[in-house]
């Protein structure tokens, strides 16, 4: 019996309801899951077919007790791939976590990119214009963080934020710079700025 959650269940409770069956749901139960949960449709099926998939490989016999612990494993191995992944179209808002939650520390995010600690601090703290930022370094980001373009780019345009904490009421302004003022700054190779400098502006982070 499919369970009643409310209006903000998740990926995750709907696939924790389904691996609670004491096997993979019947036709009739998916046709219901995918019709009253038609936005996470795609991750329903593939999850009950690798299921289905699974069972059928198994040796007609009682399950001893280290493949009953194969099946669930593989069971929510399955789940946490497929919340993995829907967490990667979640909006992008904070680089720095976003780093991390990729597998990275800044040092290896800097070399997969191909900038410095002063120009990864300025994308953190969205001070680069977003006009001026290139293509390539737009790539270079959402592909070290598994992200799509347009996210890291929704990212981008954000306003700046302040790098150190203030004490005034008010939010101070924060001046924003061209991208290539990091690069002139920045503590890399004379042949690494050139490459920067020279490298064509993200046309959608233009208008």
């Amino acid at each position: 019996m499919i369970a009643n959650l409310n209006q903000d269940t998740t990926i995750d409770d709907v696939l924790n309801e389904i691996a609670a069956a004491a096997q993979p749901p019947n036709a009739k139960l998916v046709r219901a899951w995918t019709a009253k949960y038609p936005e996470f449709a795609a991750a329903i099926i593939d999850f009950v077919t690798d299921w289905v998939d699974m069972d059928a490989t198994l040796p007609e016999h009682v399950a001893t007790a280290e493949e009953a612990n194969l099946i669930v494993n593989r069971t929510m191995s399955r789940v946490h791939m497929m919340l993995d992944n829907a967490e990667r179209i979640a909006p992008l808002t904070d680089l720095a976590a976003d780093i991390q939650a990729a597998g990275h520390d800044f040092s290896s995010f800097q070399r997969a990119v191909g900038i410095d600690r002063s120009i990864l601090d300025s994308l953190i703290s969205r001070l680069v214009k977003p006009a001026g930022i290139p293509t390539d370094l737009v790539q270079g980001i959402a592909t070290a963080l598994n992200r799509s373009l347009d996210l890291v780019r929704e990212y981008l345009r954000l306003q700046p934020q302040p790098m150190a904490a203030y004490k005034s009421r008010k939010r101070p302004l924060v001046t924003q710079f061209d991208f290539a003022y990091f690069v002139q700054h920045a503590e890399l190779s004379d042949q690494e700025k050139a490459r920067w400098l020279a490298a064509a502006a993200d046309p959608e982070l233009r208008a």
